[in-house]
């Protein structure tokens, strides 16, 4: 939408319009007089900031929807402020992005303010409205760094237009089929998008997919991973996404095992194989100890519980260490840190309540392994959504181990909610729960409800779980919210895997 009566240099460059690329002059094409694609940043910005005022004085978590608005005017904004920052830390991989990126802003902020996605919006318009919040009404931007956490399908559209110094993976597992394929394709995005840098990686060794990306990056990489005394040797009957090497096709052998298909493993035919971690963590109790190559091993405090939140620490302290903190002001960062939303996060309801994200079968089955290593009796409620954000398919259900949670004497009933609800009902029958253990309601405050009275029907000592996907995470949250009583217990357990 160019209109020229006439020549006109651009006053920053001293060029004809007609030779440079409009998008990249600095300046605003209003002062010209002329109506320019440039002159469309600014209104951009005005509607993406009284939208993101508009939507949080409704109570609205306004994370992604002002972007969304901004881009639809303007869809170089993002690429305009991101070419504004002097520096970028990115976090991407499946699970642990939110956690493991909210870890590290904590560490990172005791050295500057910076712009971060917080609440997990990890698409476009989600890093256009973080930026957005940190920019005024005239287009500058106020914070010169930025930590975001990004999707991995989108990782390779936003790249190029961030300057990236520090770049994590925090794994690869199969997720949201009708997105990103299968996991060759998710590897695809991840080395597409970080060929697009000249950061530093920072990948999870433990990982073979992982691994890989690493291996072909062609970018310097600094690997953690667990102490392998920490593993489990022999068999394991969880499901392993990378059980064969990506190098040559043959089934990975493995010596021991973390999670999924985290472990030690090698490839006899072609020798590929974990590598030594260049910041290797061992746990004992609430403390984590970090080995950095030849220099003194660390002791720092986990702020949150569960083996997954382990490697989401020891990956937030080494990109971290790569960034240049201190051991002091990563303890510092790590005691400041607050569970995202949606990470199993507490409520003070009556009966106590927890909510966390799910979004594919291993991040569930991590899920489902926190909720029954705390003690006591619980029902759980699963509000499936089976919109863009959440994956349009959701036949990644019937690969989640529900099974654990039917075979469970503690746990008495499960609620299904959501658009998908009758599907997950269904998907708790086969799993093995009779129907009167049963509760289904499409309605997300209807079924909430229901899963109260449930657990109150139930005792007093029970303990609500409600595992949510992505679209539905807020409006559960902001409904729990209202449900918090005064007096009332809230839950301690704080594993994340998100």
């Amino acid at each position: 939408m160019l209109v020229h009566k006439k020549t006109l240099l651009c006053k920053t460059r001293n060029l004809p319009y007609s030779i440079i690329d409009a998008t990249a002059c600095p300046t605003t094409c209003v002062s010209f007089g002329v109506l320019e694609l440039t002159s469309l940043r600014l209104p951009a910005i005005w509607l993406g900031k009284l939208s993101l005022i508009a939507l949080r004085l409704a109570g609205r978590g306004a994370t992604s929807f002002p972007g969304k608005i901004a881009l639809k005017v303007y869809p170089q904004l993002l690429a305009r402020l991101g070419q504004r920052l002097e520096r970028c830390v990115v976090v991407t991989g499946t699970n642990g992005k939110t956690t493991t990126s909210s870890l590290l802003a904590g560490i990172l902020g005791t050295d500057e303010p910076m712009i971060h996605n917080r609440e997990g919006a990890n698409l476009p318009q989600g890093l256009t409205t973080a930026l957005l919040q940190h920019t005024s009404w005239f287009g500058r931007l106020r914070r010169q760094t930025a930590l975001f956490e990004i999707d991995e399908a989108t990782l390779p559209l936003v790249t190029a237009r961030l300057p990236v110094k520090v770049l994590v993976v925090t794994n690869v597992f199969r997720d949201q089929l009708d997105r990103y394929g299968e996991l060759d394709t998710t590897v695809s995005k991840l080395l597409e998008g970080i060929t697009q840098t000249e950061a530093v990686i920072v990948v999870n060794g433990d990982d073979p997919l992982a691994r890989h990306v690493g291996l072909h990056s062609g970018r310097r990489v600094s690997y953690y991973g667990l102490s392998p005394r920490h593993a489990t040797m022999g068999h394991h009957n969880q499901m392993r996404d990378g059980a064969f090497c990506l190098e040559c096709g043959q089934e990975l052998t493995y010596d021991a095992f973390f999670y999924g298909q985290l472990g030690v493993y090698r490839c006899e035919n072609c020798g590929f194989e974990r590598t030594e971690p260049d910041f290797e963590g061992a746990w004992h109790g609430n403390a984590l100890v970090v080995k950095e190559g030849r220099l003194p091993s660390v002791e720092y405090r986990l702020p949150t519980r569960g083996l997954y939140n382990i490697y989401n620490t020891l990956a937030a302290i080494s990109a971290a260490r790569i960034s240049g903190i201190d051991a002091s002001g990563i303890a510092r960062g790590l005691a400041t840190y607050e569970a995202p939303l949606g990470r199993m996060q507490g409520f003070a309801t009556n009966p106590p309540a927890t909510l966390n994200l799910i979004k594919n079968p291993t991040g569930c089955d991590t899920v489902v392994q926190a909720i029954l290593s705390e003690p006591g009796r619980k029902v759980v409620c699963l509000a499936i959504n089976d919109l863009a954000a959440d994956g349009k398919d959701v036949s990644w259900l019937w690969d989640a181990d529900f099974e654990r949670l039917a075979a469970s004497p503690d746990v008495l009933a499960c609620v299904t909610t959501g658009l998908r609800a009758e599907d997950m009902a269904l998907r708790m029958k086969y799993a093995g729960y009779k129907t009167p253990q049963i509760v289904m309601s499409p309605e997300l405050s209807n079924g909430l409800e229901l899963a109260f009275e449930k657990a109150g029907e139930l005792g007093e000592d029970v303990n609500l779980y409600v595992l949510s996907t992505y679209t539905a995470l807020y409006d559960t949250a902001n409904w729990l919210e209202k449900k918090v009583t005064a007096g009332a217990k809230t839950p301690t357990y704080r594993t994340s895997v998100s």
